[in-house]
């Protein structure tokens, strides 16, 4: 497959909490729908992956059996994970420029790689504008998910970070030996993925061109 990163995500204890503090680190920050309700805000860059911020709960881990009934185990897997991670990197999504995923679907069930049935998401921006994307979700929940682009497209226009941050350079992704072969069946070429042998599958760091990230991350 030729999917490239499209994004990181971070999750966090509270999202009101880590939006100030990002701002205040000299980040510009968007929410990802109104701040009153939203679960999700995003650093955008001119160019490349962003990083999304996230809050779960642990308690949404229950979560895994009714999503996993109705969309497949690996999905319900891929929740209950990003439940019960500790605030931190918590997962990569690869993208390819299709609104739909169904030949990313088709190819992952002809290698046998186990994967979620195609998910529909929806979400409401500040501004009331809607943005529609598609995912899927492979097993283990330790390789990248995989995402369709957004509809209508989502990346601002213009984008200047006060700190100086001007684009991700590098995320380092650890890759246990037993899941090798999945994510080499994921991946393309990517400038920004640096893939390296690691006891546990996972994103281990994000650099940043221009800047850099405070509070251990």
């Amino acid at each position: 497959m030729k999917l490239r990163s499209s994004h990181v995500l971070c999750k966090v204890a509270d999202i009101s909490a880590a939006v100030r503090d990002f701002t205040g680190q000299g980040f510009t920050v968007t929410w990802g729908s109104r701040p009153d309700k939203a679960h999700n805000a995003l650093l955008w860059f001119p160019e490349g992956p962003f990083v999304e911020l996230f809050e779960l709960p642990a308690r949404a881990a229950v979560l895994r059996w009714p999503v996993g009934l109705r969309y497949g185990a690996p999905a319900g897997q891929r929740i209950a994970a990003w439940a019960r991670s500790a605030p931190g990197w918590a997962d990569l999504a690869l993208e390819t420029d299709a609104q739909h995923l169904r030949a990313e679907y088709a190819e992952l069930s002809r290698l046998d790689l186990p994967v979620s049935r195609i998910l529909k998401g929806r979400r409401t921006n500040p501004d009331g504008s809607k943005v529609g994307y598609q995912f899927l979700a492979p097993a283990p929940a330790g390789l990248p998910f995989i995402v369709s682009s957004y509809d209508p497209p989502q990346r601002p226009a213009e984008i200047a970070h006060p700190n100086g941050a001007k684009s991700v350079a590098r995320i380092r992704f650890g890759v246990a030996a037993q899941d090798r072969a999945g994510l080499e069946a994921l991946i393309g070429p990517d400038p920004w993925l640096d893939v390296v042998p690691a006891e546990q599958t996972g994103v281990q760091s994000v650099e940043l061109n221009g800047a850099q990230f405070a509070g251990g991350l």
